[in-house]
C-alpha cells in the first residue's frame, strides 16, 4: 500500500498574520506617511544614491503646499523628475532612461483622477531592475486600488489620501507590499481605520462610475468635442474615478472654472500651478496645467445634475472663448 504523502496541516480557519499581509499605516495625511516611508527607504544611502524619481506634473498650492512633493523637498533625498505623455500616463522607456542614470532609491507613480497607469506592470520590473523602490501615489485611486483592478498590486508600497475620497476632513494611509519597509512604523491616527468601514465602498464605487460614463457620453455629444476641448480618459476598464478630466484647447480655463463655482458646480483644477523646480524643463506639462479641469463625479453627485452641469460647462465654455 502506498503510503500518503506528508504534507503541512491544514487548519479548519486562517491563523497565520502573515499570509497575504500589506501593513498598513493611518495618518492625518498620504504625506506624513510618505515622510515616514522615506526615512526608512533613505536611511543610510550615500550621497548619489537618494534620488527620487517623481512624474512632472506635480502640483502646488499656497495653501496645501504640494502633498508628493513637499516630504520629498524636507527629506536628504534628492528630487529628480521624468516627463508624462499627453494622457498624464507613464512612458517606461523615459522612465528606464532616467533609472539607468543610476542613484535612483525610490520611483513614484502616480495614478491621476483614479487612473490605473497602463504601464504599471513594467514599471515595477524596471524597479527592481535598479535597486528602487517603486511607490504607488494613489491620493485618487483608493476606490480603484480596494473596488475595482491592478492598482495597488505591484508597488512596494501605496499612498493613499481618504480626505480626497471619503466625507473625512483629513486622513492618509501608507501600505507595505514589501514588509521589510514596514519595520519599526507605527500609525499616528488609528482611529481613521473604523472610518473607512462606515462606508459601502461598492456602492460610491458604482456611483462614481455612473457619473463619469453619463458624462463623458454627454461631453462627446457636445460639438465642441475634439476642437475647443478633450477628454485624456475614456475608458474606464476596471478602474473608479476621482474626477472627469477636460483640457480646454482655446477658452480661458479660470474663466470655466469660476464661471461654473459661481453657480454651484464645484469643478476644480488638478494642477493648476506646479511646483518650482519643473517649471523651467518641462514646458508641456505648465501648458497642461493652464489648461485642465476637472469635473466632479463624487458620490454626492446627483445623476440628475449632469445634463445642466454639461450645459453650465459649454456656456461658460464658449463665452471665455469669446473673450479670451
Amino acid at each position: 500500500m502506498t503510503p500518503a504523502p506528508t504534507c503541512p496541516p491544514v487548519p479548519s480557519g486562517a491563523t497565520d498574520p502573515a499570509t497575504h499581509r500589506t501593513p498598513s499605516f493611518f495618518h492625518s495625511s498620504a504625506r506624513e506617511g510618505f515622510a515616514a516611508l522615506l526615512d526608512v527607504v533613505l536611511e543610510g544611502r550615500p550621497d548619489g544614491d537618494r534620488g527620487v524619481l517623481l512624474p512632472a506634473f506635480v502640483g502646488w498650492s499656497p495653501r496645501e503646499g504640494s502633498g508628493v512633493f513637499d516630504p520629498v523637498q524636507s527629506s536628504s533625498a534628492e528630487p529628480r523628475f521624468y516627463a508624462t505623455q499627453d494622457d498624464l500616463t507613464v512612458d517606461p522607456d523615459i522612465v528606464e532612461g532616467a533609472l539607468a542614470a543610476g542613484g535612483v532609491a525610490v520611483l513614484v507613480v502616480i495614478h491621476y483622477f483614479g487612473r490605473t497607469d497602463p504601464s504599471l506592470p513594467r514599471l515595477r520590473a524596471l524597479a527592481d531592475e535598479h535597486g528602487a523602490v517603486l511607490v504607488e501615489d494613489l491620493a485618487h485611486g483608493f476606490f480603484s486600488a480596494r473596488a475595482a483592478g491592478e492598482a495597488g498590486r505591484h508597488g512596494h508600497a501605496a499612498l493613499f489620501s481618504l480626505h480626497k475620497m471619503f466625507p473625512l476632513r483629513d486622513g492618509g494611509v501608507l501600505t507595505c507590499r514589501d514588509p521589510q519597509l514596514a519595520v519599526g512604523m507605527t500609525s499616528t491616527r488609528p482611529d481613521l481605520a473604523a472610518a473607512l468601514f462606515d462606508v459601502d465602498w461598492r456602492s460610491v464605487a458604482d456611483h462614481r462610475r455612473s457619473v463619469w460614463t453619463e458624462l463623458v457620453v454627454r461631453l462627446q455629444a457636445l460639438p465642441g468635442h475634439g476642437t475647443d476641448f478633450w477628454l485624456p480618459w475614456t475608458s474606464l476598464c476596471d478602474d473608479v474615478p476621482q474626477t472627469l478630466p477636460v483640457v480646454l484647447l482655446h477658452a480661458d480655463r479660470d474663466a470655466v472654472y469660476h464661471g461654473m463655482n459661481a453657480e454651484g458646480f464645484g469643478v476644480v483644477s488638478l494642477y493648476h500651478t506646479l511646483i518650482g523646480p519643473v517649471r523651467d524643463a518641462f514646458p508641456a506639462e505648465v501648458l497642461l496645467s493652464t489648461r485642465i479641469l476637472n469635473l466632479p463625479v463624487h458620490q454626492d453627485v446627483p445623476v440628475d445634475a449632469l445634463p445642466a452641469l454639461v450645459e453650465c460647462f459649454a456656456r461658460h465654455m464658449e463665452a471665455a472663448s469669446t473673450t479670451s
